[in-house]
């Protein structure tokens, strides 16, 4: 039942894509790389800043699936808001538009941030030590099959055929994501929450903040960890640009955004049967050390596709298909490949690695702390905004890829065995 849920989950959010969907959204109405910066900052502010508070009101409840339930649908039913509001505004001016986006998106990943420590907690119960990575992996797998036909529904509605047109083609997409969204954390309903010993009586923030600190100095590999997703944050400042750039610089149209959800769902399939078994055989320290490789392949691909001859082809001439596609389109479908391999080994191995790091009744501590402190690194797609319009897109992907080599230094020294003999200490 985690599987499926992640998986259906998966699929909703394939729809209102941060990477693909919503910065196509954004720049097709403002044309600014700043506002895709914006939205892409919003998701992970928004996904971070509530778990510390959370945290330390469910860490003494033994029983957390309850506030998952609640919020997680609260949040299906602002999803339904959005589709709404950007249908209705259609013909507005674009910044009323993006206002009134913006404004419930922040709200509506906030209420992500605040299903995560549940969420987490949850899977923390139920799936022993040592099989995470791969449940985690599985997870992706089922989502990305899923998804995966989303593509070439998202084409077809953000196409003239669909008669839609813009912005409310866009809304139908976030309607579909809601309905999807609603039907994944009911899923979730029908796992049963093992109850475990929990720590009685709330500490105050103060203290509580106090104790998040002290395990970043008595925690070795938890510190590394901490300070990795700074770093890798900033080589990831990029990923959000990718659609806008092609849109803006190499002039491919708003109809591939689904080519593009279906290859980063794909990748999704292919890296996690993949990454499932490097979890089994080689730990969560391989996984993310693979995917941040993977993060400097996806950074490439921007960097060389004007290298690349533009000439229309017809890759599906093999089964009788006469539809033409240009080289630089499939080149740059690479990116989507291998951030999906990025994305998915990095999650998966940071979600697991700070689980096996944490003894069970501090749990929520350890998992809000790390995303909660992680608020700045939300920043970073502003400042890929503002270097993409200062100086270029192509200079903004070059400046990111130079935080891959501390990345994988980072990475390179922790040490999950001594994150295990403390879990079990």
């Amino acid at each position: 039942m985690i599987i499926l849920n992640g998986g259906l989950m998966q699929f909703a959010m394939s729809f209102s894509s941060s990477e693909t969907v919503i910065p196509a959204f954004i720049q097709t109405l403002t044309g600014s790389s700043v506002y895709v910066g914006v939205a892409r900052s919003l998701i992970r502010i928004g996904w971070s800043w509530p778990q510390i508070f959370i945290s330390r009101i469910i860490e003494e409840r033994e029983e957390k699936k309850p506030l998952f339930l609640w919020v997680g649908l609260l949040r299906a039913v602002l999803w339904v808001g959005i589709a709404a509001t950007t249908w209705m505004m259609a013909g507005e001016e674009p910044m009323m538009v993006l206002g009134a986006f913006l404004a419930m998106y922040a709200i509506s990943t906030s209420l992500m941030g605040v299903t995560n420590v549940p969420w987490m907690d949850v899977i923390g119960k139920t799936v022993p030590e040592g099989g995470r990575g791969r449940v985690f992996a599985m997870r992706r797998l089922f989502g990305g099959g899923l998804a995966v036909a989303s593509g070439g529904f998202i084409s077809f509605i953000l196409s003239e055929r669909s008669g839609f047109g813009f912005p409310r083609s866009y809304a139908v997409l976030f309607l579909v994501s809601a309905v999807l969204t609603a039907i994944a954390i009911l899923s979730f309903g029908l796992i049963r929450e093992p109850i475990e010993k929990v720590r009685k009586g709330r500490e105050p923030i103060k203290a509580y903040l106090k104790s998040g600190f002290l395990l970043l100095k008595e925690d070795h590999d938890y510190r590394r960890l901490f300070i990795l997703r700074y770093v890798w944050a900033t080589a990831m400042m990029g990923t959000a640009f990718y659609v806008p750039f092609a849109i803006a610089d190499l002039g491919i149209s708003v109809v591939y955004v689904g080519l593009f959800v279906s290859v980063a769902q794909a990748s999704s399939i292919l890296s996690n049967a993949l990454w499932a078994w490097v979890s089994d055989q080689w730990g969560s320290r391989e996984l993310i050390l693979a995917g941040t490789y993977m993060l400097a392949l996806s950074i490439l691909v921007p960097l060389t596709t004007t290298m690349i001859p533009d000439v229309e082809v017809r890759p599906l001439w093999f089964l009788g298909s006469g539809a033409a596609i240009g080289t630089q389109v499939l080149y740059f479908c690479l990116t989507f490949l291998f951030n999906g391999f990025a994305t998915s080994g990095m999650f998966t191995g940071r979600m697991a690695l700070v689980l096996d790091l944490s003894p069970p009744d501090r749990r929520p501590t350890y998992t809000s702390f790390m995303n909660t402190m992680g608020v700045p690194q939300g920043l970073m797609p502003i400042l890929g905004g503002l270097l993409a319009s200062w100086l270029s897109y192509h200079y903004m992907f070059l400046i990111s890829s130079l935080f891959i080599p501390p990345a994988v230094i980072l990475a390179g020294r922790i040490t999950p065995s001594h994150g295990k003999q403390q879990d079990s200490a």
